[in-house]
């Protein structure tokens, strides 16, 4: 297919939804979720329309979470991700979702160079997805949460947040392997989500010190927790993991 020419028509669809978002934000969930500060809950009563997109229904969706009710985060998820999908299911272009300009602009650059028509679309879809997956770990539900993860970073390849989630959902299943390949390309898109760098480099560092100790590669894991002490050198969490490396090299002497 033709590459598409008219990038700066899916820049201005991102552009003009970007006023409608909140930040995606998550408590941190063992030594590979994501982190962030939480938002704070909206106190609407009203049920989510198919039209409309506000940061509240996804406020809504985090305080459920966080209150132990994942199956509400689904619940209220279920609405927008059906317009979404019932809307873009005749779009023949590869679909990008993006959560900043950044990303869009890459996307379609990347689309471009390979020759391949695509769009951006409102960056709400990804976060109503984001929300349900996350829910769906809460729920125990690994397998629909990996269905989800995998769909989502389809849309969005290089989203570390959402990278970061997939390689965790990988590596609870024992796939680690896959998990560390995930949370490399993780690490590799930080540079998209600046004002996140930190937190995503040393949540991807800590899911790859992670799986390169269930492989058995001891020095590479510390490698990769080091790394994430050079940028949060006041990370204690990363601190014990190392301490824990050297206990257990001591064993296998």
């Amino acid at each position: 297919m033709k590459a598409l020419g008219k990038i700066a028509i899916g820049v201005a669809l991102l552009t003009a939804a970007m006023p409608a978002l909140a930040q995606d934000v998550v408590q941190q969930r063992g030594s590979s979720r994501s982190d962030g500060r939480a938002p704070k809950a909206n106190t609407s009563k009203a049920k989510p329309s198919s039209s409309d997109y506000r940061p509240a229904w996804y406020d809504q969706g985090m305080a459920a979470i966080r209150d132990k009710n994942p199956g509400k985060a689904v619940e209220l998820m279920k609405p927008l991700l059906a317009d979404f999908e019932k809307r873009y299911a005749g779009e023949k272009r590869q679909i990008y979702c993006a959560v900043n300009a950044q990303q869009a602009k890459t996307y379609l650059d990347d689309a471009a160079k390979a020759s391949v028509e695509a769009v951006t679309i409102e960056p709400d879809w990804c976060r109503a997805q984001y929300v349900r997956g996350y829910a769906l770990i809460d729920l125990g539900q690994s397998d629909d949460a990996l269905a989800a993860f995998k769909a989502l970073t389809a849309l969005a390849p290089r989203n570390s947040r959402y990278l970061n989630e997939l390689g965790y959902v990988l590596a609870d299943k024992k796939k680690y392997v896959e998990a560390l390949g995930v949370y490399q390309r993780a690490l590799a898109a930080v540079t998209l989500s600046p004002d996140n760098s930190v937190s995503e480099s040393c949540t991807a560092y800590r899911g790859i010190g992670f799986a390169q100790t269930k492989l058995g590669k001891l020095g590479e894991a510390e490698k990769a927790y080091r790394a994430c002490l050079a940028i949060d050198p006041d990370n204690d969490e990363v601190q014990g993991l190392i301490d824990d490396l050297s206990e257990e090299r001591k064993l296998t002497v």
